[in-house]
């Protein structure tokens, strides 16, 4: 019999493959440590592959819907590549709207970083809070380039993504206020309490405290499936879109498509939630939209002055890629 094992495994020649698994509070707590730092790597990174000193390889997302109100799974692969530096990732994530094994979860998967030349997976990390972070990151990128004031801060929805977002907006600097929102009990007044500890200089409140009509940034990251804020509900010269991004999520009335100027993270984002809508709509096309890379690139512009802006985003997996080679340079390779 050992004769036959062996002989079976001069045939198969296998060998370990090795992995890390890396959870949810690690992510957090290596994606809080340094706000400031995270944010700058992923700012040097997109502005490399924006000005074409980095080259990103980046297929479009799949995503499998289940149906309305069901969830949904997407994949989404990137590479990115600078001198000698190569990340391969993908994400492999599920919309858990059901909730039925993992509760109160909304994003539930794995982000893999896989080995830049021998392609195995080397990495596997919880994604829930990587999207979270990254999502917020994404807030504060664009609030970066595109808001001409950010004292003043309105945040509907009060999750993870809030508490990432809220946190990377103060790591800009500049931010006096900011007002949590969310009809779930409890949720805002839990948040606000976190970011007055964490959030030094920024008053934090819960609640209909915030006045809309001087409100600089209007962030919305909910799970809404119908429009929960149109032009007038507003007196903010920036909304951030980032919680309608699957095929039955609204955020934003259909009026905003002429309402303001319109960036997003990605083409992607007219595949779903209101970008989705609005082109069926026949009220906005992809060239009426620009992309964060080309705004990073060639700068904002000057939208005509009756108009403000509005950035939407539904997910990236540049954001993944970044964020995962952020975390493998924070002691994890």
């Amino acid at each position: 019999m050992t004769g036959r094992n062996e002989l079976v495994e001069r045939i198969l020649r296998l060998h370990p493959e090795a992995c890390r698994h890396i959870d949810d509070r690690t992510v957090h707590r290596l994606l809080t440590a340094n706000p400031a730092g995270y944010l700058t790597h992923l700012e040097t990174a997109l502005t490399a592959i924006a000005n074409g000193k980095a080259q990103l390889e980046r297929p479009p997302k799949m995503i499998f819907d289940d149906g309305p109100g069901k969830g949904d799974f997407r994949v989404m692969p990137c590479v990115f590549r600078q001198g000698a530096s190569v990340i391969k990732t993908v994400k492999v994530v599920g919309t858990n709207v059901t909730s039925r094994v993992v509760p109160d979860q909304v994003t539930v998967g794995k982000a893999l970083a896989l080995h830049p030349e021998d392609n195995f997976v080397t990495h596997i990390f919880d994604a829930c809070a990587l999207s979270s972070a990254r999502t917020g990151a994404c807030v504060a990128v664009a609030a970066k380039r595109l808001a001409s004031k950010r004292e003043r801060i309105r945040i509907v929805g009060s999750g993870r993504v809030a508490l990432y977002a809220a946190l990377y907006l103060h790591a800009l600097g500049g931010v006096k206020g900011i007002c949590f929102q969310d009809p779930v009990p409890g949720r805002a007044s839990a948040l606000a309490a976190w970011a007055r500890e964490r959030l030094a200089g920024t008053a934090a409140s819960a609640g209909t405290t915030a006045d809309p009509a001087s409100e600089d940034i209007l962030v919305l990251a909910t799970t809404a499936t119908a429009p929960i804020c149109r032009p007038q509900d507003t007196g903010a010269n920036l909304i951030i879109s980032v919680g309608a991004d699957t095929d039955d999520q609204r955020e934003l009335d259909s009026s905003w498509a002429t309402a303001a100027a319109i960036y997003v993270d990605v083409m992607d984002s007219f595949g779903v939630g209101d970008l989705r809508a609005w082109r069926k709509e026949g009220v906005i096309s992809e060239g009426q939209v620009v992309e964060l890379l080309q705004l990073l690139r060639d700068g904002n512009g000057d939208p005509p002055p009756d108009k403000r802006r509005a950035f939407i985003s539904t997910g990236s997996a540049i954001f993944d890629n970044l964020t995962i080679k952020y975390l493998l340079d924070q002691g994890l390779a």
